[in-house]
C-alpha cells in the first residue's frame, strides 16, 4: 500500500502567491509570470507529482513557442526541464527525444564549445543514466569533462561535477572500481576548488556508497570522517548536513557489524535531529527508526523497545496503521519482545502487524505468511504448543498451495512443522510428513546445510521416540 503524498503547504503557498502576484501585476504571459510557474513545476517534480509538473511545463512550452523563437534560451530551457520531468516519470523515450532536441537547439544557437551546450549535454547524459543506458551516458559525459577541464581547469567546480557524474554512471553500470576512481577525483577537485560543503557532502556520500557496496568499510568510514570534520567546522555541530554524515557513519558501522559504534553515531544523529527539527519531524522519526534498529542489532532490546514504541505512535499518526513503515515497526517490536522472553507483548505486536498485513496484502502474501510464522514462534515461547502448531501448519499449507512443493520456502515450512510436531510428541504425523519431504530437503539444500542437518536431527529424534513407544 502506498502512502498518500502530502505537499509541504508552506512552500506551495509561497510559490502560488508569487505566481498570483506576477500574474496580476505583470500579466499572464510576462516572463516573470512564466518563470514563477516554472518554479511551481519544479516544486511538483520534487514532491513526486510528475503529472502536474509535466502539465504545467507543457503549458509553458506552448506559450513560449507562440511568443518566442525556437532559439530563445527560455524555450530551450523549457524543453530541458520537460525532459527531466518525463525522465522522473520513467517515460524515457519521450524524455530522450526532448533532451536531444534541447541539445540540438543549443548547438545551433550557441555552438559546440559553449558552456550552455555542455550543460544541455549533461542533462542528456543524466537521462541516459536514468534509463540505465550507462554506456551512452559515459560517452557524453567524458566529452563534456574534457571540454570543461580545458576551459575551467582540472580543479574547478565544473570539472569536479563531470568526474562526480562519471563515478555515478560507472557505479550504475556495476563497475565500482572505476566509480571509486572518478569519485576520488571529484572529491579532490571539490576540495581544491573550495566548493560548497553540500557538494562535497553529496560526492562523499556517493563515494562511501561505492566503497560500502564492495564491503570496503574502512575506506567508506574514512571518507565520511574527513567530511564530518569539515562540515562541523564550516556549518556547525547541529547543521542538517552534519546530521546526514552522522547517519551515514552509523549506517556504515552497522553494515560492518560494529554495532556499538553504529549505536553511538545513530544516537548522536537522533539527538541532533530532535534539537534541530523537533520530536515530531519526519527526519527525527527516520533517525529514531534507524537508532532502534542499531539498538536491536547490538542486543540492547529494552532500549530498542522503548524507542520503537515511541516511533510506532508517530508512524500511526503520520502514515496510518496499514503503511509498510508502521507494520515493519510492529514486527520489529515483536522481535525485540521475543528476544527478552516477553511473549505477551511479542504476541500483541505481531498480531497487530498480522491484522494489518492481512487487510493490506491479503492472506497468502509472503509478508503475511512470514508474520504468521513469527507469531507461531511467539506462541511457542508462551508455551501454547497447540496454537504454534496450528499456525505453522497454516503457513506450510499456504506455501505449498501458492508456491508448490519443491520451493525452498515450502521445504523450510515443512521442516519447521516437523520439528514442532516431534516436540509435541505427534510422532507418526511428523514422520509421515518427513518421509514425503526427506529427499526434497536433502537435494534442495544439500547434506551440510543447517536446515538439512537440523531436519535430520529431528527425524532421528522422532524415530528414537517412535521405537521407544513401540518397543523397538
Amino acid at each position: 500500500m502506498t502512502k498518500e503524498r502530502q505537499k509541504p503547504d508552506q512552500e506551495y503557498l509561497v510559490l502560488k502567491k508569487a505566481y498570483e502576484k506576477n500574474r496580476i501585476m505583470q500579466g499572464e504571459d510576462h516572463p516573470d509570470t512564466l518563470a514563477s510557474l516554472d518554479r511551481l513545476a519544479d516544486y511538483y517534480d520534487r514532491i513526486g507529482d510528475y503529472d502536474a509538473a509535466i502539465e504545467l511545463e507543457e503549458e509553458m512550452l506552448t506559450k513560449r513557442n507562440s511568443m518566442l523563437s525556437s532559439s530563445d534560451d527560455a524555450v530551450i530551457d523549457t524543453y530541458s526541464r520537460l525532459a527531466g520531468y518525463y525522465s522522473h516519470r520513467r517515460d524515457f523515450p519521450l524524455a530522450l527525444r526532448l533532451a536531444k532536441h534541447a541539445l540540438k537547439l543549443r548547438k545551433e544557437t550557441r555552438g559546440e564549445e559553449d558552456p550552455l551546450t555542455w550543460n544541455a549535454a549533461g542533462r542528456l547524459a543524466n537521462i541516459y543514466a536514468d534509463a540505465e543506458m550507462f554506456d551512452d551516458a559515459i560517452l557524453v559525459c567524458e566529452e563534456i569533462k574534457k571540454k570543461r577541464e580545458a576551459m575551467y581547469g582540472e580543479n574547478s567546480h565544473q570539472a569536479a561535477v563531470s568526474a562526480d557524474n562519471l563515478g555515478s554512471y560507472y557505479a550504475g553500470k556495476g563497475e565500482l572500481d572505476a566509480a571509486i576512481r572518478y569519485g576520488k577525483e571529484a572529491m579532490h577537485r571539490y576540495y581544491e576548488a573550495e566548493d560548497d560543503p553540500s557538494n562535497i557532502l553529496k560526492c562523499a556520500d556517493r563515494l562511501s556508497g561505492y566503497y560500502t557496496k564492495l564491503r570496503r568499510y574502512d575506506d567508506a568510514i574514512k571518507v565520511e570522517q574527513e567530511v564530518l570534520g569539515q562540515i562541523r567546522e564550516e556549518l556547525g555541530e547541529n547543521h542538517p548536513d552534519t546530521i546526514t554524515v552522522l547517519n551515514n557513519l552509523a549506517y556504515i558501522y552497522g553494515r560492518s557489524h560494529d554495532n556499538n559504534r553504529a549505536v553511538s553515531y545513530g544516537l548522536q544523529a537522533y539527538e541532533k535531529c530532535r534539537a534541530c527539527y523537533g520530536d515530531d519531524h519526519l527526519e527525527t522519526l527516520k533517525a529514531g527508526r534507524n537508532l532502534a534498529g542499531y539498538y536491536r542489532n547490538a542486543g540492547y532490546y529494552e532500549k530498542a523497545i522503548k524507542l520503537g514504541e515511541k516511533n510506532l505512535e508517530s508512524l500511526r499518526v503520520l502514515y496510518g496503521d496499514l503503511a509498510p513503515e508502521t507494520i515493519a515497526e510492529e514486527m520489529a517490536l515483536a522481535e525485540c519482545c521475543g528476544k527478552i522472553k516477553d511473549s505477551g507483548k511479542a504476541i500483541y505486536y505481531c498480531e497487530d502487524a498480522l491484522g494489518h498485513l492481512r487487510e493490506s496484502l491479503g492472506f497468502k502474501d509472503p509478508m503475511t505468511l512470514k508474520a504468521i510464522s513469527a507469531l507461531s514462534d511467539y506462541y511457542l515461547l508462551d508455551g501454547n504448543m497447540e496454537e504454534a502448531i496450528s499456525l505453522k501448519t497454516y503457513v506450510f499449507e499456504k506455501r505449498k498451495e501458492v508456491l508448490g512443493e519443491d520451493r525452498k520456502e515450502t521445504l523450510r515450512a515443512a521442516a519447521r512443522l516437523i520439528s514442532l510436531l516431534i516436540s509435541d510428541h505427534q510422532i507418526e504425523p511428523a514422520l509421515d510428513l518427513a518421509n514425503q519431504y526427506f529427499d526434497k530437503i536433502r537435494s534442495t539444500f544439500g547434506k551440510v546445510h543447517p536446515i538439512t542437518r537440523t531436519f535430520l536431527q529431528d527425524v532421528r529424534r522422532g524415530l528414537s521416540e517412535y521405537d521407544q513407544n513401540n518397543g523397538g
